[in-house]
């Protein structure tokens, strides 16, 4: 049998009214390797723990930001010698775990995944996905480590989100539709200057980009979004798909179907609508960017390396 370990957050929106149940079965059942680490450097310890006793998969109860904070801890706590994460949904946004798959939430969920570990059968299905990484050139903090960022409109849209999305307690699907909805709107109704965008220099695999400002910058690992939402196009077997809009990009309003589907228009190609894939992509830019729903500082020199050198295995049942 693979053994398990928890990484819980209890501070999920799914997790809030379910906390003595779960911690309770959590602890009867995993015993010493159920955790719920407050800060990165106490979830770096655990991990530790875990590979110290050669846990070899992490369930991580949470949403997306707790999964980047695992993947962001794992390399120095496991080394090369990777565990596989299995995903229980619980928060605002779980784009990975629509992508990835998942057994559900709550400890009905967990159980399961349980019973499927005793019984041998856990590990059997795996999606494996490429992890992004970002990168400081300064070093003005450490690496992180995700699936999914976005800068400029899409940063815009995020705090729009956390101010009036889930206050209102829309989340999964709805939540992350309306971040991209609500920027949308507002830049096609001319609100708050979004169409002028952001001053960015995009380097795609070592070739640069003309340096402009960009309305909208996107870039991820993951397979698929939801709500059938997909705004990538480009062939190619690197494991970042991008999404780079110029600033008043032609025509947005004819734009924006095409450009959800990932089914660009002639005229889009022409005028300031890029996507592709890529190795690798450095950022320079100096407003914030979102990596899995946190914000972060570009930092002082305003450069980002984004990579996906690291792969990650996803069990479900």
């Amino acid at each position: 049998m693979i053994r398990l370990g928890l990484i819980r957050n209890p501070r999920s929106q799914r997790n809030r009214s379910s906390h003595g149940d779960m911690a309770g079965r959590a602890a009867e059942m995993l015993g010493l390797f159920y955790a719920e680490p407050a800060t990165p450097a106490e979830l770096t310890e655990v991990l530790a723990d875990f590979a110290r006793n050669e846990v070899g998969i992490i369930v991580v109860d949470g949403g997306d930001g707790t999964v980047r904070e695992v993947l962001t801890a794992l390399p120095e706590a496991y080394g090369d010698q990777q565990p596989m994460l299995s995903i229980l949904a619980s928060g605002k946004t779980n784009l990975i775990a629509a992508d990835v798959g998942t057994t559900g939430h709550g400890t009905r969920a967990f159980c399961r995944l349980v019973e499927e570990a005793r019984r041998g059968y856990l590990g059997s299905h795996i999606q494996r996905r490429p992890v992004l990484e970002a990168t400081w050139a300064d070093g003005s903090r450490p690496p992180v480590r995700g699936m999914f960022m976005g800068t400029a409109a899409f940063t815009r849209g995020t705090a729009l989100a956390q101010e009036k999305v889930h206050s209102r307690g829309l989340y999964q699907g709805p939540a992350v539709a309306l971040t991209i909805a609500g920027a949308l709107a507002r830049a096609l109704r001319g609100k708050d200057g979004w169409l002028d965008g952001e001053p960015m220099n995009v380097v795609v695999d070592g070739s640069n980009g003309p340096e402009a400002n960009r309305f909208l910058f996107l870039a991820t690992t993951l397979h698929r979004l939801v709500l059938g939402i997909w705004p990538f196009w480009g062939e190619g077997r690197e494991p970042i798909r991008y999404l780079d809009i110029s600033a008043h990009p032609e025509s947005l309003h004819r734009a924006v179907v095409p450009l959800m589907r990932g089914r660009p228009e002639p005229f889009m190609l022409a005028d300031g609508y890029r996507s592709g894939v890529a190795e690798t992509l450095t950022l320079g830019i100096r407003s914030p960017f979102v990596v899995d729903g946190e914000m972060f500082d570009p930092g002082p020199g305003g450069t980002v390396h984004l990579s996906a050198g690291r792969s990650m295995d996803f069990v479900i049942p």
